[in-house]
């Protein structure tokens, strides 16, 4: 079986329209949609019952800790990893119903860093797996709400290769190395000369 990026981003990445202007505390929120459900039984070790008693909690019929934590690891730059494909494969295919049971069957709680996940759901999975909306945060020590905030993205296109940037100057510098080989030394020597001349 191969999961594909755009299955991993259909299954984890939440519509930009359904992240709200507030963060009242973070199980709530991630327990909003589907995606950022998925998102926390992959991230999070967890097991039934207070994860904060220090008496661990005997397992009911159907309860069992949570198999499909780490089958997938997120990193900051919108890369991913898959660890354990046959797991994954399953959570992805979890219709929402199947998914909030779980967690409710299983008494999942993540509460207790209330605005630390959603901030890492903001900038390492919306702000990289898609290209509409750049999300931040406000109001961060404020204990009972924390504020998103929204930005639309100003996008330039390289017409030819479809490279793009918010940077002008980070596209002008694709096209120009697209190029670079082929430049005679005299003409690379001089286009440095140049650059350097504007802090470039």
């Amino acid at each position: 079986m191969t999961i594909t990026k755009e299955q991993i981003k259909k299954a984890f990445v939440s519509e930009v329209k359904d992240i709200g202007e507030y963060v009242y505390n973070n199980q709530d929120w991630y327990q909003e949609d589907t995606q950022r459900m998925r998102y926390i039984l992959a991230t999070i070790e967890m097991s039934p019952g207070d994860p904060y008693s220090s008496n661990p909690k005997q397992l009911e019929l159907g309860q069992e800790d949570n198999r499909f934590y780490d089958c997938i690891s997120f990193e900051d730059n919108g890369m991913y990893k898959i660890k354990d494909e046959k797991k994954l494969f399953e959570l992805i295919n979890m219709t929402d119903e199947a998914v909030r049971s779980y967690i409710e069957t299983n008494e999942y709680d993540w509460i207790g860093d209330d605005y630390d996940h959603a901030n890492e759901y903001l900038f390492s999975i919306m702000n990289h797996w898609q290209d509409v909306i750049e999300f931040d945060t406000e109001d961060y020590d404020n204990c009972d709400q924390m504020t998103v905030t929204k930005r639309a993205r100003q996008w330039n296109v390289d017409p030819e290769t479809g490279y793009k940037s918010e940077n002008k100057f980070e596209v002008a510098y694709s096209i120009l190395m697209e190029h670079w080989e082929h430049l005679p030394d005299d003409a690379k020597e001089d286009i440095n000369k140049r650059l350097e001349a504007v802090g470039c």
